[in-house]
């Protein structure tokens, strides 16, 4: 137990202090705004906020969020999620399009999303290895080995 807790700690340090831009900070969870503490317990529930870093881009800002569980999430200050990994768990099916789901057990029977990112689109990674690109409908369109 003390090692999971050790390693969790790094790994959060390391997140806060490698995975920040020039510009970006770390900001406590109670900062977050609502809609996304609320995205977090429904989706989530049960996990712990470790690492919050505010990204900015331009005028605009986004989430970058750490869960004890493993989760990594990308996510805007509305509540709207760009990426979601946890190569252990997968990603909560509450939050994969039906299409995508559907597609995946018919085509990869047993397999799990890792990793789903929704920017032009869908990418979706598999416990497999496969990535699988879906249109923004989550229609299939190609494959990447």
């Amino acid at each position: 137990m003390k090692k999971l807790i050790s390693m969790l700690a790094m790994a959060t340090m390391l997140f806060a202090f490698v995975g920040c831009e020039k510009g970006d900070e770390v900001v406590p969870a109670s900062n977050l705004p609502g809609e996304v503490t609320s995205f977090v317990q429904v989706h989530f529930p049960g996990t712990e906020i470790l690492n919050v870093i505010k990204d900015y881009s331009g005028k605009s800002y986004d989430f970058e969020i750490l869960l004890n569980d493993g989760t990594r999430l990308g996510i805007s200050k509305s509540g709207e999620w760009d990426e979601v990994e946890n190569y252990q768990k997968g990603v909560p099916a509450s939050i994969i399009p039906a299409s995508i789901s559907t597609y995946v057990a018919d085509n990869h029977p047993g397999a799990m999303i890792i990793s789903i990112d929704r920017e032009r689109g869908f990418e979706v990674e598999l416990n497999t290895g496969v990535d699988i690109h879906f249109d923004q409908n989550g229609n299939f369109v190609r494959y990447d080995y």
